[in-house]
């Protein structure tokens, strides 16, 4: 069938997600007054990479005084960039 993506890593990522299971969802007493016994949800099981947490954490491994430097020169309109370097690798990147 033509037009039909058949080939990419999103599409890959979402054929491979399974089903979920149920879980219990803890409530607060407040929330139990009314509730059925056996109460659940379907929910998803969620791992957090390393590189995740750190990024959350505040990893040092950001430059801030680099980072000041580009965002006042952005500002003040003294950044320039060239276009066709960046277009140039951009196009070697997805190659």
């Amino acid at each position: 069938m033509k037009g039909i993506i058949s080939s990419h890593s999103a599409l890959t990522a979402y054929q491979r997600q399974t089903a979920v299971d149920p879980v219990s969802v803890p409530q607060s007493p407040a929330q139990r007054e009314g509730a059925t016994t056996g109460t659940s949800v379907r929910a998803a099981r969620v791992s957090i990479s390393a590189e995740a947490r750190a990024l959350a954490a505040g990893d040092p491994g950001v430059d801030q005084a680099k980072v000041d430097r580009l965002r006042n020169a952005l500002a003040s309109g003294s950044l320039k960039f060239d276009s066709n370097l960046v277009a140039q690798r951009m196009i070697d990147t997805a190659e």
